[in-house]
């Protein structure tokens, strides 16, 4: 079996998210790709605004590239968790992660960028609230390759560390030390 190529799996899943109209964002380290950050994955992470999805429909959506269970979309979204969608042919995996209400995801979702990708457009996490969510992420692990993505990210001259937003979600979700954190990291950026 030919395994298909991440790139080619992310433009099949932008074409049929689009296409079923669904409001979402690409984040983690693919997003991280457009931003920079060239490291290996196994999966493409989604958030998505699960408020008015019909788990039917998407599973049907994402047929016949991915297999997507019905009632595992339906049980994830009441609960709030994180369901995969897993391609037939080989690749990584789509992690779908309905949209958090709390402020500072809201706050990320409704920021979202479209960026060309091959033949299509994808909605993804800008760079500054993509480093802010690694941070999160590293905050209480200090991650090594969560602080290497920030560094990286930062590197790129795509982020200011001192604009006001920034500087107020650093404050907030108490990432200081995080983000010092990521400036020593032990692993290339």
């Amino acid at each position: 079996m030919e395994t298909a190529h991440p790139g080619d799996l992310l433009s099949i899943l932008a074409n049929k998210l689009d296409a079923g109209g669904y409001q979402w964002m690409l984040v983690g380290s693919v997003a991280g790709l457009m931003y920079g950050r060239n490291r290996s994955t196994d999966d493409i992470d989604i958030v998505l605004d699960c408020a008015r999805i019909d788990p039917a429909r998407l599973s049907a959506d994402f047929n016949p590239e991915y297999m997507l269970d019905e009632e595992m979309v339906r049980d994830s979204i009441r609960v709030g968790m994180m369901f995969n969608a897993i391609p037939w042919h080989g690749g990584p995996k789509v992690d779908l992660v309905p949209l958090k209400t709390d402020a500072f995801d809201q706050w990320c979702f409704r920021r979202r960028a479209r960026e060309p990708w091959r033949e299509t457009h994808v909605s993804v996490v800008r760079p500054d609230d993509l480093v802010l969510s690694k941070l999160r992420w590293a905050k209480d692990s200090m991650s090594e390759r969560q602080l290497a993505d920030v560094r990286a990210i930062m590197a790129a001259g795509l982020v200011d560390e001192y604009d006001h937003d920034f500087q107020r979600w650093i404050r907030q979700l108490g990432l200081d030390a995080a983000l010092d954190a990521s400036r020593s990291t032990r692993y290339e950026a």
